[in-house]
């Protein structure tokens, strides 16, 4: 089964969303491994994983989203996730994904998230 990841960028500069097909396991690895680095060679600080469409995720992905976040956070990349379907947000909380990567509702709610921040913390965009 073979699973389509592409990337698009928000409306601020720095995030990117990369989104899931319907299945993701060991045969999108590589997909996501482009999709990851084509964030880092823009040079982007924050990559949101779209799960919305996202029905199939075995332990091999699991352990490659674990890595993922992983080799972001040593390039200091903020890792998110949003929408993911009931028996995924289920299987991510089984292995305690959640207090690693926050997983939010949706795009948006990330995008406000993140000006909330920047506000704070005093950045502008």
């Amino acid at each position: 089964m073979m699973s389509m990841i592409h990337t698009q960028p928000t409306s601020i500069d720095d995030m990117h969303v990369i989104t899931f097909g319907t299945c993701f396991d060991g045969s999108a690895e590589p997909a996501l491994e482009a999709a990851v680095l084509q964030v880092q060679e823009i040079q982007g600080k924050h990559i949101i994983l779209n799960m919305g469409t996202l029905t199939t995720l075995n332990s091999r992905a699991l352990g490659k989203l674990f890595l993922t976040y992983h080799h972001l956070s040593r390039k200091q990349i903020r890792l998110s996730m949003v929408n993911p379907k009931p028996a995924v947000r289920e299987m991510l909380a089984f292995v305690n994904f959640p207090k690693i990567v926050p997983i939010f509702d949706s795009i948006d709610d990330v995008v406000a998230f993140e000006q909330r921040q920047m506000k704070s913390s005093g950045i502008s965009e």
